[in-house]
């Protein structure tokens, strides 16, 4: 067994977007609820800290910074139309990059083989200057370029399985060779960006892949994706650490998206990218919560991921069967990614 540290607290109930907002507590009491029933030898629940003013602004503007912080004077601010602060948002968010720190620190300090932060609110869509589609500040952004300053790393991959394209961080990271951004996600869709040509800009081009897929994709499709082009990629990439914004709501129950991704599926990702890690990086993975709007899809897929984490990752990895309906996705994305990467 590995162990996995799970980074959960009550505390993530705080902030609130609204009565109605798909965004909502429960989505992390209902997570917490299964954390506590997978609680085992294998399975440490680890309490987050706060993330600091200078780790934030590592990624965020320090005026930006400023406006979430003074959001909390008033009852509600609205950000955008999507998202919306309560008097307790800025401190819940300055948890959410925190949580996401913590489950780093145990993973390279050693405490944990692998970790899953539990956090809300979400941060993928967060940009330098910008608040939007539910997300305050970019928390696996914040993680990674953590890792790349005060943890001495060259190379740190983050993977998105979110169902929408996380803009925010591919901006962040764009003009980078050192964080290689790599998404999976529903297209066209909110927020309109992560085209299969978005590649990156000066040093960083290549260094970002956006694999923007059809509706109604499901388990078959994403696995191949990642057979045929993510884990390549990876093995070439060598990060020394791997991040995952690890979003839901690809999930065929999901209300905001159109996938037909399982529980099942969204654990052979997790298998796939735990091997890539035991490859490239001394099995240094570390996931961030993102999406996610059904509540039993959620929590039935979080939990076969963190029971996945927990499995050694010697087994056997078994290609994903071809699919008839991505072979021309597939030739496409290889054809505009092998300039930069090898492919076959």
């Amino acid at each position: 067994m590995l162990r996995t540290a799970a980074v959960a607290d009550s505390r993530y109930l705080d902030h609130s977007a609204g009565r109605s907002h798909p965004e909502r507590p429960q989505r992390v009491e209902i997570l917490n609820q299964v954390v506590q029933v997978m609680r085992r030898d294998a399975l440490e629940v680890v309490s987050p800290r706060s993330a600091t003013a200078e780790e934030i602004e590592l990624c965020h503007d320090a005026a930006y910074f400023d406006l979430v912080r003074r959001s909390a004077e008033f009852s509600r601010y609205d950000f955008d139309p999507d998202t919306h602060a309560s008097p307790a948002t800025f401190a819940t968010a300055m948890l959410a990059a925190g949580g996401v720190l913590t489950a780093v620190e145990a993973v390279t300090q050693g405490a944990a083989d692998n970790s899953f932060a539990l956090v809300r609110p979400p941060g993928h869509h967060a940009l330098p200057g910008r608040a939007m589609g539910f997300c305050f500040f970019n928390n696996i952004a914040v993680a990674a370029s953590w890792l790349t300053t005060s943890g001495g790393l060259e190379r740190v991959m983050i993977l998105d399985w979110d169902v929408h394209h996380g803009n925010g961080t591919q901006a962040i990271f764009y003009s980078s060779r050192r964080v290689l951004y790599a998404s999976t996600h529903q297209y066209p869709f909110y927020p309109g960006t992560g085209g299969l040509n978005e590649l990156g800009a000066g040093e960083g081009k290549g260094y970002t892949v956006n694999l923007p897929m059809p509706a109604t994709f499901g388990d078959a499709e994403y696995l191949a994706a990642f057979d045929r082009i993510l884990m390549p990629i990876g093995r070439q990439f060598r990060p020394q650490a791997i991040l995952v914004s690890a979003g839901f709501d690809a999930h065929h129950r999901d209300p905001l998206a159109n996938m037909q991704v399982t529980e099942a599926g969204f654990a052979a990702m997790a298998r796939r990218i735990k091997r890539l890690a035991a490859e490239c990086c001394d099995g240094r993975l570390v996931l961030a919560l993102e999406g996610g709007y059904d509540l039993e899809a959620l929590a039935a897929s979080v939990q076969a991921v963190l029971e996945e984490l927990g499995r050694e990752a010697d087994e056997p990895l078994t290609a994903a069967p071809p699919s008839p309906r991505i072979g021309p996705w597939l030739e496409r994305a290889q054809a505009v990614l092998r300039p930069y990467w090898q492919l076959d």
